[in-house]
């Protein structure tokens, strides 16, 4: 047994340098092996007898945001064989959205292709079943599951890398209707061939993240039940 490091009272492992990492991107940080080893406790050397890179490391954080989705989605909607389908997809983007930006620092790295096979694996064998009853078989199914993974995880990413733009840029407010008053000031016949209410209405969903958030989950709720009506079968 090896002998512990000044000031801990555990042995390292690879989960605990997985859960301190991703605790540091949560911070606002983009931690090197240098950062780890220092707020861990060891050595440098301590962290490479688990992991070989600092990618490896990433990784394994990454891997432990997937998980709190499928265990908060779980928790949601129960054994996922046995949910109502829609209910499960419609559960499953908004747990996803809100884990992404609840670890919006390391959203990046979300989109990297998954280094585990157990976890792809097992996910996707839920979401062939979930299609399955929904009605979807082969092709049919797969389309449709990229048209759901497209639109959950392209806004879920959108709503994170904002809100680390955001933070990085400093950006706590938007002033509200300032397009419109912008157009008329520069040119009024511009926006001629379209109507006021209607620019406005568009103009306002773009900076509705943080002009109103509960109206932006609704909208992507919105959006997403549409999505997954025009995939049912007729």
């Amino acid at each position: 047994m090896t002998r512990l490091a000044e000031g801990r009272t555990t042995h390292l492992d690879r989960s605990e340098i997985a859960v301190e990492t991703l605790r540091l991107f949560d911070e606002g940080h983009d931690p090197s092996i240098r950062q780890l080893a220092k707020v861990l406790g060891v050595t440098p050397s301590a962290i490479y007898h688990h992991f070989d890179s600092r990618a490896e490391i990433v990784h394994a954080a990454v891997e432990l945001v997937w998980h709190e989705i499928l265990a908060e989605s779980f928790e949601e909607v129960g054994n996922p064989f046995d949910a109502d389908p829609v209910e499960f997809l419609m559960v499953t983007a908004f747990v996803t959205r809100r884990v992404f930006s609840r670890h919006y620092a390391i959203a990046p790295y979300l989109t990297a292709t998954p280094q585990s096979d157990e976890l792809s694996a097992g996910t996707l064998a839920i979401m062939a079943n979930v299609f399955e009853r929904f009605g979807l078989y082969g092709t049919d199914a797969a389309e449709a599951f990229h048209a759901y993974a497209s639109y959950t995880f392209g806004n879920s990413l959108f709503a994170a890398s904002r809100l680390a733009a955001n933070a990085e840029l400093d950006i706590s407010s938007v002033e509200a209707g300032r397009l419109e008053r912008f157009r008329s000031e520069v040119d009024p016949g511009a926006a001629q061939f379209s109507s006021a209410e209607t620019r406005e209405a568009i103009d306002g969903v773009m900076d509705i993240s943080m002009v109103d958030p509960e109206r932006d989950i609704e909208l992507f709720g919105i959006g997403l039940r549409r999505l997954i009506e025009s995939m049912a079968p007729s």
